[in-house]
């Protein structure tokens, strides 16, 4: 069948081509993956997938959706990722990172409490393209300055650096579902009047 015939992109081939979809689990701790991102994952290596997808992780901490987001700006969570793309590399498959900013639609809580609702408590503050509430309950991000674009693109190259490190063989950019990126090419969330308008 031809899902089951190898795919080659670049120097990357996988063994077929069933690729599991990033999925949302919200079960990181300060940004680490834990045994249950082993568990979801290598169980998904072991069951013949040529490619896993990790669900969105944030290069900083307030780029995160919720507190249970992963997150890949410091070497525990870099370390924590290298179990699991370890694993999967074992079980003859390939891993892939999702890699986004939350932007307006961060600071939220837990899928299965109150989808795309603000937290209760411990809020971060947001930025975006432009200042616009996700929703009628979410804080209104403050827009981007051109210092925070260069500090958060320097911040998306070392998450990269640090994915690289973490053994994943596939990268990418996250720019939907009103985060951050999708924010900036999207007219209803950006009203901006400079060149990124």
């Amino acid at each position: 069948a031809p899902m089951l015939l190898p795919f080659k992109l670049r120097e990357l081939q996988l063994k077929n081509r069933i690729v599991v979809s990033p999925m949302a689990t919200y079960s990181a701790v300060d940004g680490v993956v834990n045994d249950f991102h082993l568990v979801h994952h290598g169980a998904r290596a072991l069951g013949g997938a040529g490619l896993l997808m990790v669900e969105m992780t944030s290069p900083t901490p307030e780029g995160r959706i919720t507190p249970g987001c992963p997150g890949l700006w410091d070497d525990n969570q870099q370390h924590a990722f290298k179990r699991i793309t370890d694993f999967v590399h074992q079980n003859n498959a390939h891993i892939g990172l999702q890699l986004g900013h939350s932007g307006a639609k961060g600071s939220t809580q837990l899928g299965w409490d109150a989808i795309d609702e603000p937290l209760l408590e411990d809020n971060w503050p947001l930025m975006a393209a432009s200042p616009v509430a996700y929703g009628p309950n979410n804080a209104v991000p403050r827009p981007m300055t051109m210092a925070d674009m260069q500090t958060l693109t320097a911040q998306f190259v070392q998450a990269t650096q640090r994915a690289d490190a973490a053994g994943f063989d596939w990268l990418e950019l996250h720019c939907a579902h009103g985060y951050l990126l999708s924010g900036f090419i999207c007219p209803l969330t950006n009203n901006r009047t400079d060149n990124y308008g």
